[in-house]
């Protein structure tokens, strides 16, 4: 599309040499020019009206006049790789294109008319013969971009020492806020950076929360195990790893008393912050009745108190055993969780499979209890469906069969290498795709 030619048709009739003489004596590029001066140019001018979004001027177009705006208002947009980008809304006696039209530029913005709009036009031509005839309007000209060039460079100067110091995170608002109310193209920009700035800072405080909530989070996951007295009997190795700063899944791992110890891992449904929140709530539950030795009640306990009022309608797999140190009997629920491994050192494997649906689905459910034997040398797996569901970048899953050869592949290994090779094979398996799910996994070996 050209520029809008400066036969532009007219609307109302144009104004009196005299009111066109007001107008530029207000306007700054003109401010300092005698009557006479100030006379010659109106004498000069064009007056031309354009409908609403048509297009006064276009960037890279050759340079042919100046307007100022009487009535009406005209939009500022820059083209740039990115698309098209608005800088500025210009009102009543504002001036657009002066600069090309006196330096012969080409147009480093587009203009469209916002509403109908009315302008004088200074051509080009017109103002190099007046120039010639008048110097002080050149030298009017010269001064004012002059100032303007000044005025832009102290505004750049402190746009530039803002953004250094919101890259270094020492961002202090009221830097630009002097520039967002000063008049001009760099005040719409001033404005922009100011709220460029505030929601960068904002995701930095969210940042920072989040941070903060995953530094909790991991607070509350046990300690490893001493190699003392009883729990000598067992060597036990359990990683977590969310899938965002925090996540649903947790484990956990604690003596009940001299020779008893208890084992969780469990997963909630969900992720982030609401699946956290409900993560610290089941472990608080699942611990809660523990001292009473009856695993059925403080099972049915546990799901009753994650049911009630659970507007959220969240849910948790869990597992959860007890086992006796000395004779390495376990006793254990699973709350529709992924069947752990237990690996035979004698050779085989078996699965735990579920005895009872998830917590918080039905809070009047009657969980069963079962019991397997650990002999020396015997090692139990439990994870979470994320290393099972972990996907590559062609969005094939790490799935059940990629577990079960890793897990072979660490058979006889230390609880913290058979953790390891497991979470090695899967990350190997992803080769760099995005983790879509919280990954946690647990090795107990019993040693008797």
């Amino acid at each position: 599309m050209a520029e809008a030619p400066a036969t532009a048709k007219t609307g109302d009739a144009a104004p009196s040499v005299a009111e066109i003489v007001t107008i530029l004596a207000a306007l700054p590029i003109f401010a300092r020019l005698d009557p006479a001066s100030l006379a010659a140019m109106a004498e000069r001018c064009a007056f031309a009206s354009f409908p609403a979004g048509e297009m006064i001027m276009q960037q890279g177009a050759r340079s042919t006049f100046a307007d100022v705006i009487l009535d009406g208002e005209v939009d500022v947009f820059v083209e740039t790789p990115a698309g098209q980008i608005h800088v500025a809304t210009l009102g009543r006696h504002r001036t657009v294109g002066e600069l090309g039209a006196a330096a012969a530029m080409p147009r480093s913005a587009t203009v469209v008319a916002r509403t109908d709009l009315s302008v004088l036009r200074i051509d080009r031509t017109s103002l190099l013969k007046l120039t010639l005839e008048h110097p002080a309007i050149g030298l009017a000209i010269i001064g004012e971009l002059g100032r303007r060039l000044h005025g832009m460079n102290r505004s750049l100067a402190y746009l530039t020492y803002a953004a250094n110091a919101l890259a270094q995170e020492e961002y202090d608002p009221e830097i630009v806020a002097e520039l967002t109310h000063q008049p001009g193209e760099l005040a719409t920009f001033a404005r922009a950076f100011a709220e460029m700035a505030a929601e960068l800072e904002a995701k930095k405080q969210r940042r920072d929360e989040m941070q903060a909530a995953a530094q909790i989070q991991n607070s509350i996951l046990p300690q490893p195990l001493a190699r003392t007295g009883a729990l000598a009997a067992v060597d036990l190795h359990a990683e977590m790893h969310p899938a965002r700063e925090i996540g649903g899944d947790f484990y956990d791992h604690y003596l009940l008393d001299g020779d008893r110890l208890a084992i969780t891992l469990a997963d909630v449904s969900g992720k982030g912050i609401p699946a956290a929140l409900f993560m610290a709530v089941s472990r608080t539950a699942l611990r809660a009745g523990e001292h009473g030795g009856d695993m059925v009640g403080d099972m049915e306990s546990a799901n009753r108190v994650l049911s009630a009022e659970n507007a959220a309608r969240m849910f948790v797999t869990a597992f959860h055993g007890v086992l006796d140190l000395k004779t390495g009997a376990l006793r254990y629920c699973n709350a529709g969780h992924n069947p752990p491994y237990l690996l035979r050192a004698a050779g085989g494997r078996e699965t735990l499979p579920a005895t009872g649906v998830p917590f918080g689905v039905d809070g009047g459910f009657k969980y069963r209890i079962a019991d397997t034997v650990l002999r020396p040398g015997d090692t139990l797996f439990v994870f979470s469906d994320g290393i099972t569901e972990a996907v590559n970048v062609a969005g094939e899953e790490f799935g059940v069969p990629r577990l079960e050869a890793g897990l072979e592949e660490a058979r006889g290994r230390r609880a913290e290498s058979v953790v390891g090779h497991v979470l090695d094979r899967t990350k190997v398996f992803a080769d760099g795709a995005e983790q879509s799910d919280d990954i946690t996994a647990l090795a107990l070996v019993y040693r008797g």
